[in-house]
């Protein structure tokens, strides 16, 4: 900032400097011209009294006779030694005082020597002398006249003639190359108190403020850059606010619904409980029946009835066992087999219009828990056919062992999955059916992830429904 301010003043010194030393230049030769004159008059002035003086001497010295010399007394040694001297510190013929000076001093040593015929000639002479200087001290006085109003004008008016226009044009120069851009600079800095931050274009730059500019752009792109990184900072806190919120809610979430499957768990257990004992009669009349039907088709069917009764009696005892948390222990499941019996059993519960139609590679074996894998596939194709209900389709099972996992998709011709519960994922009580209880998709996608698998939920291009459950093989 001291660079900015100094740099005009320095300038605008060194030019005032020089003109202060050619002005003081002129002034010494104008000076010294005049004292050169005043010299010439003082010695003009000298000249002519001592010539004055020197012909009064003549004049009142002693005269012979004619043509007779005067003896030497003092006074004439005396008057002779004047003009000796005064010719001798003159040099003759250097100008028109010097011709006249060349012309008296023979007159004067006539004079001198009592030839008083010459006095009239030397009066002449000596008044030629006389006014001949005059003219010249005259011109010499008029010339440091001149030079004198030279002099005050170098002294008075050109000083003013030159300042004033210097300090117009300071003024002018100061308000437009220093207080212009400082006004403009103001601005910005209000601007950017408003949080506009808006840099100094390039080809605006003056020279003189080049430097307070560039800060200035350098402050502005440092102030840019923390702010980016401002919002950058409270965009990841936002976004750290809104997964710990949404972890915070997932966590209330999964604590009311394992509220309630608490309490739906020690209400089976009791239910359970309580039907176990009506479900041992119904398997014991059911054997007898066995034993007395002599009908062959109700004879087909009537084993098939007592196993699902045996599992459904398995599986209130798995509910009892789910309880006391203890889970079911695997074992190797031979898929086909499993699958082929419980799609027999299902086409009995099912619409004579549903298709089902499965794929499975034939001796299909894991490490499975059998129970829990069937009530997981039962509930897969249960949802499909309620799904289609009375309008009818088809019901499509593929199963497929991969490297590490295996894979079950069940899909249907039916209007697909509802778009919450894409967006949303399979909930306890959570139904888009009526008359739907909302456990079945829940149960499937407890059961996966209990064994460190997952349940998918999607709709093909066509918009059917489709749900792939994916668990680790050997599991």
């Amino acid at each position: 900032m001291h660079k900015i301010l100094y740099r005009p003043i320095v300038v605008i010194s060194l030019v005032l400097g020089m003109l202060v030393m050619v002005e003081l230049l002129a002034l010494g030769s104008i000076t010294w011209r005049n004292l050169n004159r005043i010299d010439n008059i003082k010695q003009d002035i000298i000249q002519g009294h001592e010539l004055e003086q020197l012909v009064f001497d003549l004049l009142n010295a002693p005269a012979g006779e004619s043509g007779e010399q005067i003896k030497p007394t003092l006074e004439s040694a005396e008057l002779h030694k004047k003009i000796s001297h005064f010719f001798a510190n003159r040099q003759s013929g250097e100008n028109d005082t010097g011709v006249l000076l060349d012309e008296i001093k023979p007159f004067l040593l006539n004079i001198e020597q009592g030839k008083r015929q010459d006095i009239a000639q030397v009066l002449l002479v000596s008044q030629k002398i006389l006014n001949l200087q005059r003219s010249n001290e005259e011109k010499l006085l008029t010339q440091v006249y001149q030079d004198s109003r030279l002099e005050l004008n170098f002294a008075v008016f050109i000083p003013v003639a030159v300042l004033l226009p210097a300090f117009l044009f300071g003024i002018v120069f100061f308000r437009r190359q220093i207080l212009s851009p400082l006004n403009a600079l103001e601005q910005l800095l209000k601007r950017l108190t408003d949080g506009e931050m808006q840099p100094i274009a390039e080809n605006r730059k003056d020279p003189l403020m080049q430097p307070l500019f560039s800060s200035y752009n350098r402050l502005i792109r440092r102030l840019a850059e923390l702010e980016e990184e401002h919002v950058t900072y409270t965009q990841t806190l936002e976004r750290e606010i809104r997964h710990a919120t949404h972890a915070l809610l997932e966590q209330s979430h999964t604590l009311a619904r394992s509220e309630r499957l608490a309490a739906v768990g020690e209400l089976a257990a009791s239910a359970a409980h309580e039907l176990r004992n009506p479900l041992a009669g119904i398997q014991a009349a059911l054997e007898n029946m066995c034993g007395e039907c002599k009908d062959p088709e109700i004879a087909q069917r009537l084993p098939l009835v007592s196993t699902e009764i045996k599992r459904l009696t398995t599986r209130l005892n798995d509910l009892l066992a789910y309880s006391k948390q203890q889970p079911e222990t695997a074992k190797v499941v031979d898929i086909s087999k499993l699958v082929a019996e419980l799609l027999t059993l299902l086409k009995y519960q099912v619409n004579e219009n549903i298709k089902l139609i499965y794929s499975i590679p034939p001796n299909l074996q894991t490490l499975l828990p059998e129970t829990e894998f069937r009530q997981a596939l039962l509930n897969l194709l249960l949802n499909s056919a309620q799904e289609l209900g009375k309008q009818g389709g088809t019901i499509s099972l593929y199963i497929n062992k991969q490297v590490d996992s295996l894979k079950v998709e069940v899909s249907d011709t039916g209007h697909g999955f509802p778009q919450a519960l894409l967006e949303q994922g399979a909930r306890p009580f959570a139904s888009y059916r009526e008359q739907g209880t909302g456990l079945g998709l829940s149960m499937v996608l407890r059961f996966a992830r209990s064994l460190g698998g997952q349940l998918s939920l999607k709709n093909d291009s066509q918009g059917h429904a489709c749900a792939t459950l994916t668990l680790p093989a050997g599991t």
